[in-house]
């Protein structure tokens, strides 16, 4: 998994990168507009990357979107570097789906927001509505990395409604349990101390009376004062 850190720091543009030096950029972002259909639907996704890893959320015309939640005081501190993906589904547009939304990305003291307008399509050919009611992660942590000694937060955020989190190792166990992980009401995994045996892919499933959603983070130990 070597050639993770390798890609975030051809990522940054530089030849290297210490986690203890703030920044932060875009990895992806939506469009500047998008038009969707009367009744039809559309997911906006960004993503970025960051020291230390970044929080991303959604906002709509100025006013926070309460499924993405973004809580600043659970940021990841401490010396790390990592990849984060915001993503929100708008279903069932109408009228009121119109509008600006605003995708923020903030590490540390740094932050970038993006825009995208979301415009109405006339339809009038059947109504496209559908919602499944299976449970989508709205925010996570693809990639992230944690100087040894150091807490790693890794995020999985359901889209909206209420679900059952659970959080397993790449060897099947469950975790959230034990003296060093926790999983916070968000459905964040809290893993503290890291060390070098932690290094390794983690799965957040979601699920609820409809179905499960699944990702993965891989996490990477660091050597202190790297």
């Amino acid at each position: 998994m070597l050639a993770v850190l390798f890609y975030l720091l051809a990522a940054a543009d530089c030849l290297f990168i210490s986690p203890r030096w703030e920044h932060l950029r875009w990895k992806s972002v939506a469009p500047a507009a998008v038009d969707v259909r009367a009744s039809g639907e559309v997911v906006l996704t960004c993503a970025a990357t960051g020291s230390p890893a970044p929080a991303l959320a959604w906002y709509k015309d100025g006013l926070f979107v309460p499924h993405l939640d973004l809580v600043e005081e659970l940021q990841q501190e401490g010396a790390s570097l990592g990849e984060s993906v915001a993503r929100l589904r708008l279903s069932c547009a109408t009228k009121e789906t119109v509008g600006k939304y605003e995708c923020r990305a903030r590490a540390g003291e740094q932050e970038l927001s993006a825009v995208t307008e979301v415009r109405l399509a006339d339809w009038q050919e059947g109504d496209l509505c559908h919602e499944s009611g299976q449970p989508e992660v709205g925010a996570f942590s693809p990639t992230i990395m944690v100087e040894e000694g150091q807490d790693a937060l890794l995020r999985c955020r359901p889209m909206k409604g209420k679900v059952t989190t659970t959080w397993t190792n790449d060897k099947g166990h469950k975790l959230g349990e034990g003296e060093r992980y926790s999983v916070t009401s968000e459905g964040d995994l809290l893993l503290k101390d890291v060390n070098f045996h932690d290094m390794g892919t983690y799965t957040c499933t979601l699920s609820n009376s409809a179905g499960e959603a699944s990702v993965e983070t891989f996490l990477y130990p660091l050597a202190p004062g790297l």
